[in-house]
């Protein structure tokens, strides 16, 4: 709200305060308008800063602000000491590792399958090439070496398997809505327990830290592809024939394992001068857990 010096609401306070009465100088001089009159106690009354329960200023109150930092220090610290714990735990799970795990083409997968499925076929070599590129992976990923482990085909085993088992129950018609969760728990339930069984051939020999996480959870997937072949099998002939399949598959897997794990997983086992014996009883442990292990998940749908 302006005040005019000419309104006499305005004058007369100015009189009663002693103030004589003053015209407009703009109105005299013949200016057709004036300028708005500010009232300077409400322009000029600072802002008052707001006051805790004991009278003080809530900014300027040295032990609130020492407090805010001590707690944002402490929460500073637990944030880098769950970052330190995650990475420390989970620490096999990053981009790179997944990158390296996921990098294939179609000639590498069409080799892996052959050496699944066709060990007999040539000799394969079974030894990794190692990276001469330091600061790296130590060894060449999928893409460049045909004895690298990857999870792009253990995945698409798992997949499959789910889908052909669907097929499968839906020609017995016994499928339901829920076919499909129990076939890929069953499939993730295996994979899981011969992970378990590898891991424990490793503690077993003292090398429990031998294989990386992610490079045993690629070998102990593979079997799915023989899972995915025998059951086509015995949804499509049945009879002696799925016997047949079962197990030539098993060997198949027994091979491409107990070499694997010879080759390439047990060499720091040599290193500690493991017994040879022993050594040669968990391979052959690897070699039987195959049959079982491919018979169960074929017969589950």
């Amino acid at each position: 709200m302006s005040y005019n010096a000419n309104n006499p609401p305005y004058q007369q306070q100015q009189q009663q305060h002693g103030f004589p009465a003053q015209q407009n100088s703009f109105q005299q001089s013949g200016f057709p308008f004036q300028p708005a009159q500010l009232d300077p106690r409400t322009v000029f009354t600072p802002q008052q800063p707001a006051v805790s329960s004991s009278g003080q200023p809530i900014g300027n109150d040295p032990f609130n602000n020492l407090a805010a930092s001590m707690i944002q220090q402490q929460g500073s610290n637990y944030l880098e000491r769950g970052q330190e714990f995650v990475k420390s735990r989970m620490g096999f799970i990053n981009s790179s590792s997944l990158h390296y795990h996921f990098n294939v083409d179609a000639e590498y997968v069409q080799n892996k399958l052959l050496m699944l499925l066709v060990p007999f076929l040539k000799r394969w070599t079974y030894t990794r090439t190692r990276e001469q590129i330091a600061g790296g992976h130590p060894f060449k990923p999928p893409r460049q070496d045909v004895n690298a482990p990857d999870l792009y085909i253990p995945l698409m085993a798992l997949c499959t398997y789910c889908i052909l088992g669907s097929i499968a129950m839906i020609s017995k018609a016994r499928w339901t809505t829920d076919s499909m969760y129990a076939l890929v728990s069953s499939g993730l339930s295996a994979w899981t327990a011969h992970l378990l069984v590898l891991k424990l051939v490793l503690w077993l020999l003292g090398v429990p830290s031998a294989v990386p996480f992610l490079e045993a959870l690629c070998y102990t997937g593979y079997p799915l592809v023989s899972v995915c072949i025998n059951t086509v099998v015995v949804t499509l002939l049945g009879g002696w024939s799925y016997y047949a399949a079962w197990i030539y598959g098993s060997l198949c897997m027994a091979t491409f394992i107990v070499r694997t794990m010879k080759r390439v997983l047990f060499r720091e086992a040599r290193q500690y001068s493991v017994d040879s014996s022993k050594h040669n009883y968990m391979l052959l442990g690897l070699a039987v857990f195959q049959f079982p292990y491919i018979a169960w998940l074929t017969v589950r749908p």
